[in-house]
């Protein structure tokens, strides 16, 4: 039987196990593995990537439930007091009673490359964690993101992904991703998709020129490479450096030819390189660049139907990076993207997709534009699940806020990219510094801030802060207090 066939029928089972664990009562274990399973290669990446898997530490918030039993695996060690630190935000349970139901397990391997391929290649491993999982009433495997490396792990394991099937992979890449907008009869922004090199993309511009689709009002447009993560595999071009070739009377092909051999000389850098060989590799498509608000919808897709889990307003650099979110979004915004997301989740649901996706959109003043499908634990939706974990409420659909267990109204503002002073050079630091001022989440107010990626703030001088408050000048206030109390004074990214 090939691995795929394997893999079918052990996930066929996730609908009952997700129907068997609505009972809490009922014991399991959540197998952990915050694998980056991406392609990555050659993408202009952050320093300190591994310590992204630490971003997966809200998980935590399982052991609220006294019959989960939480095994995390990481590529380096994760120092205890970064495990009391998130411990301590856990509601109903004993600090002792939540650490002996979890098992941190790190692999010593701090070389970058997928942690679930480190665990594939160690055969004893996973024969100790079979062995382990063979009493288990209810066990499975939760993942950053579902590849072809998540497939054949959950097939050694014997258990279930509880996400996303690896083989549904293929529809969040960008371009099948605008096909289904397309067939869905959403607004997409101008574009070409199914191009795979530079002549390609040439060719699409002179195409797009002669469409309208650029003027001298309009000349920006994105190259985006059909695999992406936060903004990165998108570049931004002006086609003014070239307008007088793209509206010479030359024939077509030979403005296609000649425009290929300018972006060749203009893009020609180190950093220019590596995109156009992923974008070769990979293929891609552009699109005119249209000016809005980047909104993310997060959703879940069950036996039982798609439910609206959060709107997040996502903050983007210069680059168009991702830099953090604010949670829920403006109720314009809100309002402008449920439908279609909406939309979106039930045409996946059609197609057999289970799990969380997030759709994103930009609204802007000619409409609303869809953008993108992910199918892995993002940047916002990681924020929003550590939301539910903390405040222990949920996001409501219909008047677009997110109610804690106190009954208010909370607001989130988020970021992976807080800078920190010389003062605060290790985990340690930012706790302590943090602790003086008063500025830790508290359970009995449902406000504070809450850092994440603090194993990694030494060698990168930078961790996230994530803050709750009764609105969003409450939640931004806490930001600015954050960043004040680490050594920087930060702008609102």
């Amino acid at each position: 039987m090939e691995i795929s066939e394997r893999f079918e029928e052990i996930q066929s089972g996730l609908p009952r196990l997700w129907e068997k664990l609505r009972n809490p009562k009922i014991p399991r274990v959540a197998v952990a593995v915050p694998s980056l399973s991406l392609d990555l290669e050659g993408l202009p990446l952050p320093g300190g990537m591994l310590h992204f898997e630490e971003r997966m530490l809200y998980l935590f918030h399982l052991l609220s439930q006294p019959a989960c039993h939480l095994w995390i695996y990481t590529s380096h060690l994760i120092p205890e007091q970064e495990i009391d630190y998130y411990l301590h935000f856990l509601r109903h349970v004993p600090f002792t009673h939540a650490r002996r139901r979890l098992r941190m397990q790190p692999l010593m391997d701090r070389e970058f490359r997928p942690l679930t391929q480190k665990m594939l290649e160690r055969p004893a491993l996973l024969q100790r964690l079979r062995r382990a999982l063979r009493t288990a009433p209810a066990a499975y495997l939760t993942v950053y993101h579902s590849s072809q490396l998540e497939m054949q792990l959950a097939v050694e394991l014997g258990i279930p992904i509880m996400g996303t099937d690896p083989r549904h992979e293929a529809m969040s890449t960008k371009a099948e991703a605008r096909k289904l907008f397309q067939e869905l009869g959403l607004q997409v922004a101008p574009g070409v998709a199914g191009l795979s090199s530079l002549e390609d993309l040439s060719q699409a511009l002179v195409e797009m020129q002669q469409n309208g689709q650029l003027s001298v009002a309009q000349p920006k447009v994105v190259v985006k490479q059909n695999r992406g993560v936060s903004g990165l595999g998108n570049k931004g071009l002006s086609v003014m450096s070239v307008w007088s070739l793209l509206v010479s009377e030359l024939e077509p092909w030979e403005k296609a030819a000649r425009l290929a051999q300018s972006l060749k000389r203009n893009w020609g850098d180190a950093e220019g390189k590596a995109f156009w060989s992923r974008f070769e590799r990979l293929g891609g498509l552009v699109e005119c660049w249209v000016p809005g608000e980047p909104v993310s919808v997060q959703l879940s897709i069950s036996p039982a139907g798609v439910e609206v889990e959060g709107v997040c307003e996502e903050n983007l650099d210069g680059q168009g990076r991702y830099r953090g979110a604010i949670l829920p979004a403006a109720d314009g915004l809100a309002g402008a993207v449920l439908p279609p997301a909406r939309k979106v989740a039930e045409a996946l649901a059609k197609k057999g997709v289970l799990g969380r996706v997030e759709v994103d959109f930009l609204v802007g003043s000619a409409g609303v534009y869809a953008l993108d499908i992910n199918m892995r634990k993002s940047n916002t939706a990681s924020a929003l699940r550590q939301l539910t974990a903390l405040a222990g409420g949920a996001y409501r659909p219909e008047d677009n806020r997110y109610r804690s267990l106190s009954g208010k109204d909370k607001t989130m503002y988020t970021t992976d990219w807080l800078e920190v002073g010389p003062q605060a050079t290790s985990l340690h630091d930012v706790i302590d510094l943090a602790t003086e001022d008063g500025l830790h989440y508290s359970s009995a107010s449902h406000t504070g801030a809450i850092f994440h990626m603090l194993g990694g703030v030494g060698a990168t001088g930078r961790v996230g802060v994530s803050c709750v408050g009764n609105g969003l000048e409450e939640a931004h206030e806490l930001y600015r207090q954050a960043g004040d109390c680490l050594g920087k004074s930060p702008a609102l990214v």
